[in-house]
């Protein structure tokens, strides 16, 4: 059975798919439209053969009728909502396996969306049940967030082939993890050395070829952190330093401690490729890798 969970900015969820929608404080979302795919073709016909120039994934609406227990409950779910008119999406999640509302939804696909129309309808004579369409403004593909975390150590055996997954301790200066995204798309990430570290070198290797390469010439004291974010809205590559108890943040992408040799920013592609951090000099500290895979269709 297909169910759906709805997640607004505070984080807090909604669910829209409850085992029991007779019980008192229950919605439930019906008539699903809009979870497949469409796209646009452009095309140019010269001497009776047609030529392809572009095919161009649209944005998708998803809509349906969520059957309310009562006007009370609907007005709860205003209220989860909040501004309608905000600028920060929600997550939708959709699950086809059946999954609890009770289990944790990491590994479930969601949504970036914007409610774009609620219509109230009538109350159902024979169930009681308000009847609400809506339409959910799609701001983003399906996605399913990761999390990886190499843990830097100043012990341990030089870096050799074959990589082990999750993550293989390659000495000091030295860490290679496989990385498997499932979905059908490259995506962007969030790379976190936080490490007493320089010269912080990573690599993204796929059928051994070198994809993409950051370098920053650097040093990464104590109280510090190295943040590397190739997402389109960010493009960021920042130092933040702990001083007088704050964070202070210091762009070293523009001022010059990149190196002009690499594209300095790292994607990671579609199916398994490798990612190597390096250092000249490393303490204990750890790497985190944040991303998120993507699919046009689940």
């Amino acid at each position: 059975m297909r169910k759906f969970w709805l997640e607004n900015t505070k984080g807090k969820l909604w669910n829209l798919t409850p085992k029991n929608p007779y019980q008192k404080s229950s919605s439930f979302m019906g008539e699903p439209e809009g979870l497949g795919i469409k796209t646009k073709v452009t095309s140019y016909e010269v001497d009776n053969t047609c030529f392809i120039e572009e095919i161009e994934t649209q944005s998708q609406t998803i809509q349906g009728v969520i059957y309310f227990s009562s006007y009370e409950h609907f007005t709860k779910f205003v209220e989860f909502v909040g501004n309608i008119n905000t600028k920060n999406p929600m997550k939708l999640y959709y699950s086809t396996n059946g999954v609890s509302f009770n289990n944790r939804l990491e590994s479930e696909w969601y949504k970036l969306v914007l409610i774009n129309e609620l219509t109230k309808g009538e109350i159902d004579y024979k169930t009681g049940f308000l009847q609400v369409k809506v339409k959910f403004l799609c701001l983003s593909r399906w996605k399913k967030d990761k999390k990886i975390i190499l843990e830097l150590s100043r012990y341990g055996d030089p870096l050799v082939y074959p990589y082990y997954y999750p993550y293989y301790y390659g000495g000091s200066n030295n860490l290679a993890v496989d990385i498997d995204n499932e979905g059908n798309l490259p995506t962007s990430c969030e790379i976190r050395v936080e490490a007493i570290t320089d010269t912080p070198f990573i690599r993204i290797i796929q059928d051994g070829e070198i994809l993409e390469q950051a370098k920053y010439n650097l040093i990464i004291k104590e109280g510090s952190y190295l943040v590397i974010d190739s997402s389109p809205n960010k493009q960021e590559a920042s130092l933040y330093t702990l001083t007088d108890n704050e964070y202070v943040k210091e762009d070293v992408y523009y001022i010059g401690e990149k190196d002009y040799t690499y594209s300095n920013f790292i994607t990671i592609p579609s199916g398994k490729s490798t990612l190597i951090f390096s250092a000249t000099n490393t303490d204990f500290g750890k790497v985190t890798i944040t991303y998120s895979i993507q699919k046009e269709l689940v």
